[in-house]
């Protein structure tokens, strides 16, 4: 897209690139089902078209510029993120793969490499792995390579990931004890001045230079968590209301217990009231053996009910004394289900140590119309997905590249590929090093007199918000010195 005024005395027009400016002022509004990747990425790009939000700018995409790369990613929402926030830190993850390079020495460097997406000079997106190499030789006309004035020095080998939407401590009461039978139990308040969010800490990067740490906060949001499956299920009449010498029946259960954690929209159980009540709440308790992975939180979602209160109950058997702790979480509970997460003091502090063993979580469930059956969707323990966590993740990593370099190529006719090989040359041609290094950005643009030029960036692993600054700033030191030696002739 071109903007500015033909009258500006300063640039006058200038292309606004797609990738990091129009996408990320764009929004993804819709649903992503759960399909190949490539598909779902196709999906996005022709609802963010459908939309308008970018008029007639883009072109739908094509089997072709993005194809299917035979990995089903997960489900997930846009949840108004900018579109080119979703595709960096949601979906390029869910892919991975190895590439080799060849360095100037004639040894060779593996990497792990996520797809690649942008738009090309049709103006159509492109996402995948590109492939085969781009030859570039400094004795072709127009052109030119270049060492980049600024090595790559942004380091980020450790992302912490963090949900802030937890509940809130206040309602959220840790209760621990030792040995004993629970009377001798010590109530912690304050937990309630310390809330913490849940976190998570993955390495993604070697630490060759040391430690290097980026936050990264995710939505709480269904799709990013797993249900922990349970050993056993039990639903029980906790209270009731009757009528005088009404005749009380039986609750009647219905459906696999599996549906209570298995994540699929078209399961459930079901709880039909006993006769002879008028008002019932039921005590649904899911145990879980030792060994369990440490859970986040829970999911619970329902028709006709209403949940009354949530207990987690948490042992460890293999320590002297033993460790036991239970979590009471009173309503009305918040925020909004079906996902509720504990606060990391609860989580990290309080549970941790006592979860050894396994433990059970108690819903109290109070059924809304007892003339219709209660239908439970999801009632479990959670923990966020360490696979789709590291799709968010990974991405991320950026670690410092010496020697990257820059070509210019004539015209826009130079598709994504996966490698440049890069023949340098000296003063009388002769060639000087070759060298073979990832394409990390091809930037399609126009010189001041109004010439096509692809730019090639290999090797430069900086974030887009530097390249962009470090590509302003280099401009204004080319201007400035254009400036110094018109003024001396």
């Amino acid at each position: 897209m071109i903007t500015g005024s033909s009258r500006s005395e300063v640039g006058r027009y200038k292309l606004q690139g797609l990738r990091y400016r129009r996408l990320t002022e764009v929004e993804a509004r819709t649903l992503l089902p759960e399909a190949d990747l490539g598909a779902q990425v196709r999906q996005l790009f022709t609802a963010l078209i459908a939309s308008g939000q970018l008029g007639g700018t883009l072109q739908a995409p094509t089997q072709e510029s993005i194809p299917d790369l035979n990995v089903t990613s997960a489900a997930i929402h846009g949840n108004y993120w900018p579109v080119a926030k979703l595709l960096d830190e949601r979906l390029r993850g869910r892919s991975r793969q190895t590439r080799t390079y060849l360095n100037a020495d004639g040894s060779t460097q593996s990497r792990d490499v996520n797809p690649e997406w942008g738009v090309n000079a049709d103006l159509r997106p492109v996402f995948g792995y590109p492939a085969g190499t781009l030859v570039i030789d400094e004795a072709a006309l127009g052109v030119e390579i270049d060492g980049m004035d600024t090595d790559s020095t942004t380091l980020v080998t450790d992302v912490r990931v963090m949900f802030t939407r937890t509940m809130p401590p206040g309602q959220v009461i840790s209760r621990t004890f030792q040995d004993g039978d629970g009377r001798d139990a010590v109530a912690h308040p304050e937990d309630v001045r310390a809330p913490v969010a849940l976190t998570r800490e993955f390495n993604v990067a070697p630490r060759t230079f040391g430690q290097a740490w980026r936050s990264l906060a995710l939505p709480v949001t269904p799709e990013l968590f797993t249900g922990l499956p349970g050993s056993t299920v039990t639903v029980s009449v906790r209270s009731f209301v009757a009528q005088e010498e009404a005749t009380i029946g039986t609750l009647t259960v219905t459906g696999d217990d599996a549906a209570l954690w298995d994540g699929q929209p078209g399961t459930a159980v079901s709880i039909t009231a006993p006769s002879g009540v008028v008002a019932v709440e039921y005590a649904l308790e899911v145990a879980y053996p030792a060994g369990m992975a440490l859970p986040d939180g829970f999911m619970a979602q329902m028709e006709n009910g209403g949940l009354g209160g949530v207990t987690l109950v948490g042992q460890n058997l293999t320590v002297t004394p033993t460790q036991h702790v239970f979590v009471d979480v009173a309503p009305p509970l918040t925020p909004t289900p079906p996902v509720y997460l504990l606060p990391g003091v609860t989580r990290d502090v309080r549970l941790a140590p006592a979860w050894a063993s396994g433990g059970r979580l108690v819903l109290r469930i109070n059924h809304t119309d007892l003339s219709q059956p209660l239908v439970i969707r999801s009632a479990c323990l959670i923990r966020a997905s360490p696979e789709l966590m590291a799709a968010s993740t990974t991405p991320l990593a950026r670690t410092p590249t010496l020697n990257p370099v820059t070509a210019r190529l004539p015209g826009w006719n130079h598709s994504p590929a996966a490698t440049a090989q890069l023949t340098l040359r000296g003063p009388l041609g002769e060639v000087v090093e070759t060298r073979e290094l990832p394409i990390e950005l091809l930037v399609y643009d126009t010189d001041d007199d109004g010439e096509l030029f692809t730019e090639v960036r290999c090797g430069q692993r900086d974030e887009a918000e530097a390249l962009s600054f470090t590509a302003v700033i280099s401009a204004r030191d080319q201007n400035a010195t254009t400036d110094a030696v018109q003024a001396s002739t």
